[in-house]
């Protein structure tokens, strides 16, 4: 038996070997041919008359000797659906679509007011797409801000994809959303989600906040997407460049956007949702503004269990000062001890936050914290005899805390 198996060992490892070359050279194991395939980093998808156009950002490399890294140009297309759009692009490109890549689905406005769940139809069902990809909406058209030059990164994408950082969410500024969150949201119980609203502003005009303007496109001309035809492009018309802000917050219901959420009211829904682990708050202290670090957030939203329910909005603060005025630091004061008249008025300018913010999701009628769906799962009968109340129909009361950190 020793003998056989000695006899049989050099010619097994041949075939295991044979078979190991053949795998190799025969297989191109996820590899992409860059020259017949066009690698999408984001999609932005408008409104036309006829349908939709999709603009896709194509990542390409960069020319020159002393500098790497990457660039995109834009393609387009126009159909009935995004498919028929992407069909087109192929056809006038050569390239074939790829989305394992893609980061980011920018709705133009026109599109999201129609109805984003068609427009985001063909991405929910393509197999080789991260249904993890973050969504947003574009004041305006898509295409546009897609071919903006930013001031920040070469790619107007990924630019844009910074502002949904970890960081950025623990500062309570912007929201993130994503494919498949915003399509099970949307298609629950509740029939409502949200997602960030990105505007474009000029690098020298960026100091003030957008926090409280109006929405800055308009939905009719947004969704008059115009043009045809595929199109390569790179940077914007003017070659200016301009920086992204998303400190405001779309609003759906039923899948349609109804609403919008200010700077501050964004704020309000990140401290209710218990996100905000290093934002700001600055009120008016004795001598002066007085800036409040956020050390640690609770927040809470649910229903009370009256005959006919409110909202209980909760918010628990604990915080110290970050900053203050030069005549309390001449005076020798300890900085980052919160006075009693500080965490009051930070309590009062919470509550005028959530105050706003529930105004606008009633108005809305956006189910933003899904309390419909929470009670559904609770209670189905006090469920059905209720659903006509969410939300437009629900009072809020609201309790914030305000503490001092140890």
């Amino acid at each position: 038996m020793k003998r056989l198996l000695k006899r049989a060992a050099p010619k097994f490892a041949l075939l295991l070997g044979g078979v190991l070359l053949f795998a190799f050279f025969s297989n191109d194991f996820g590899l992409v041919d860059i020259q017949k395939t066009a690698v999408i980093l984001a999609a932005g998808i408008d409104r036309t008359q006829d349908g939709y156009l999709l603009t896709a950002q194509v990542s390409v490399p960069k020319g020159g000797e002393t500098q790497g890294g990457t660039a995109s140009v834009e393609l387009s297309g126009e159909g009935e659906t995004v498919a028929d759009c992407l069909t087109e692009m192929y056809a006038d490109s050569g390239w074939v679509p790829k989305f394992d890549f893609c980061s980011l689905v920018l709705l133009g406005e026109g599109a999201a007011r129609e109805g984003a769940m068609p427009a985001l139809n063909y991405f929910l069902h393509n197999e080789y797409m991260s249904d993890n990809c973050a969504v947003a909406v574009a004041a305006g058209r898509a295409a546009d801000v897609l071919k903006e030059t930013s001031a920040i990164d070469d790619t107007p994408s990924l630019a844009i994809g910074k502002l949904f950082s970890g960081a950025a969410e623990k500062s309570g500024a912007t929201v993130k959303n994503t494919l498949r969150e915003f399509a099970v949201q949307t298609l629950g119980v509740s029939q409502s989600s949200f997602m960030p609203y990105i505007r474009t502003l000029p690098q020298e005009e960026t100091g003030g906040s957008s926090g409280s303007a109006g929405s800055a496109g308009d939905a009719g001309s947004a969704g008059d997407a115009g043009g045809g035809g595929a199109s390569g492009s790179s940077g914007s018309s003017g070659g200016e460049k301009v920086l992204f802000r998303a400190e405001e917050t779309a609003l759906f219901s039923e899948g349609k956007m109804t609403g919008l959420l200010s700077a501050e009211e964004t704020f309000a829904y990140n401290l209710l949702m218990g996100k905000v682990q290093a934002g700001i708050l600055t009120v008016e202290g004795e001598g002066g503004p007085v800036s409040l670090n956020i050390k640690r957030n609770k927040g809470s939203v649910s229903l009370t269990e009256d005959a006919v329910p409110r909202a209980r909005l909760e918010i628990a603060l604990k915080v110290l000062v970050s900053d203050r005025t030069e005549k309390d630091f001449l005076a020798g004061t300890e900085t980052n001890v919160a006075t009693d008249a500080d965490e009051r008025q930070a309590e009062e300018l919470v509550a005028s936050y959530a105050e706003r913010l529930w105004a606008a999701v009633k108005a809305s009628g956006c189910d933003l914290f899904l309390l419909s769906r929470d009670l559904w799962r609770s209670d189905v009968k006090r469920h059905a005899a209720l659903k006509e109340l969410f939300p437009s129909g629900l009072d809020a009361e609201i309790a914030v805390l305000v503490e001092g950190a140890e």
